[in-house]
């Protein structure tokens, strides 16, 4: 019965509780050997253990006036939990101040470790977009074809929506063709049976075929330009 109770004692006793007792026994070469081997490699459950091991560890390299590591155990204490408490009645005066200036000058150095502890938040990525549905292909969705650009009258641009260049198109090609058609057809009107003009007639024609050249080659020329503002001009 008595050995059950020591094994349960012992079972619930702190994993520190070797290195704790070392350390105030003045035994401080094996507190610091304890202290070592449940901190490198870590082997302590729970950010206050882990504290305190720090803490006596750093006390027992200031009694053995090591004054960097136990500067640099400190600041990992702090870092492990930072509301962790010094017991007056196991560390001395001299060392309790030692571990507030540890935590008034390396005050951000605790605050960057004690983040790099803390365990990432997880936000939620946001649900993903739908993906659009194809759209339908209407009737006439399909760009008309360039070869619009070779009927006259601007026939090409009002199907490729460039309607103000089509209209121009539109009335000074038919202006140019109605001129040069009513001149032609006077002209002819004014032959005689013969297919002669008499003198008088031939002064009017000749101002007739004038015309109807001039409406001829503008028709022509507004139609080449036309065609080459289509295929080449327009991207």
């Amino acid at each position: 019965m008595t050995g059950l109770v020591v094994a349960m004692v012992l079972t619930l006793a702190s994993p520190l509780e070797p290195a704790r007792a070392a350390y105030q026994s003045g035994e401080l070469a094996q507190a610091r050997t304890e202290l070592e081997a449940l901190l490198y490699p870590l082997r302590l459950d729970g950010a206050a253990l882990e504290a305190e091991a720090h803490l006596l560890l750093a006390a027992t390299y200031h009694a053995q006036e090591d004054a960097a590591r136990a500067e640099h155990e400190a600041v990992l204490g702090l870092a492990a939990s930072d509301d962790a408490k010094l017991d007056p009645l196991l560390y001395p005066p001299d060392f309790v101040a030692f571990v507030e200036r540890v935590r008034t000058l390396h005050r951000e150095r605790i605050a960057a470790l004690a983040a790099e502890r803390r365990p990432p938040v997880l936000v939620p990525s946001p649900p993903p977009a739908p993906e659009p549905s194809p759209a339908l292909a209407l009737p006439g969705a399909t760009p008309p074809s360039r070869g619009w650009y070779l009927v006259p009258f601007g026939v090409g641009h009002f199907q490729h929506g460039r309607r103000t260049k089509g209209t121009v198109l539109a009335v000074a090609q038919g202006t140019s063709l109605v001129v040069s058609a009513a001149s032609l057809s006077t002209a002819l009107a004014l032959r005689g049976p013969d297919g002669r003009y008499s003198a008088e007639d031939a002064r009017v024609a000749r101002k007739l075929n004038a015309s109807y050249l001039v409406g001829a080659y503008a028709f022509a020329a507004l139609y080449a330009y036309g065609v080459l503002d289509g295929f080449t001009f327009t991207p």
